[in-house]
């Protein structure tokens, strides 16, 4: 259980750390630093089937915070970052009687993606996310909250695809999808979607 969290939230960080605000011409011009805020809506799926009962559903998860750096490695631009990403999914069966469910996974992520200009504001991003996970908690029917100490150290790793728009030089709003592909726990395998706003100074 510990493994699936991690990876949902890795894949939610990925794609919500590109940083799109900066100046897209025919030649990319990257960005300083830069700093992000935002969150994903999480999910996972599982390497086996689940019972008819369980479902995994996506919930929100906040906040997604990082630094973010535009360089290049030879001739190729890259937007690297480092931040903390939680991950989650919401837990549902309907056995003898019901239970719900919200998961939260702490975790530390970095990232690299390659911005592909389209526009003179609008990029679409390519890239990997990996992280380890600090903890987590789970909250059941609303009420019990239960830390998720074993999960710690855990890893996560998995790729992002997604896009960005410059609403000024130095503020953007990126989007994206994070595919997890490990697999956390021997059981889950995180994605969702994710967003957030950046400022490059």
């Amino acid at each position: 259980m510990k493994h699936i969290l991690k990876m949902f939230l890795a894949f939610a960080t990925l794609v919500v750390a590109q940083d799109s605000t900066m100046n897209v011409e025919k030649e990319p011009s990257l960005p300083g630093w830069g700093v992000y805020i935002g969150g994903a809506f999480g999910n996972a799926t599982t390497v086996d089937d689940l019972p008819d009962e369980v479902k995994l559903e996506s919930r929100l998860v906040l906040p997604n915070i990082g630094v973010t750096k535009g360089l290049m490695l030879g001739p190729v631009p890259l937007i690297v970052g480092f931040g903390y990403h939680p991950r989650g999914f919401a837990y549902k069966s309907n056995f003898d009687y019901a239970v719900e469910a919200d998961y939260q996974i702490d975790m530390v992520d970095f990232w690299a993606t390659v911005p592909y200009p389209v526009s003179d504001r609008a990029i679409l991003q390519a890239g990997f996310l990996v992280g380890t996970c600090l903890g987590g908690k789970v909250i059941i029917d609303g009420e019990d909250d239960i830390d998720l100490e074993e999960i710690e150290g855990e890893p996560d790793f998995g790729i992002m695809l997604g896009g960005g728009f410059a609403i000024t030089e130095q503020v953007g709003v990126n989007c994206g999808y994070y595919i997890g592909l490990a697999e956390f726990d021997d059981i889950y395998k995180f994605n969702g979607l994710v967003f957030n706003l950046g400022y490059n100074f």
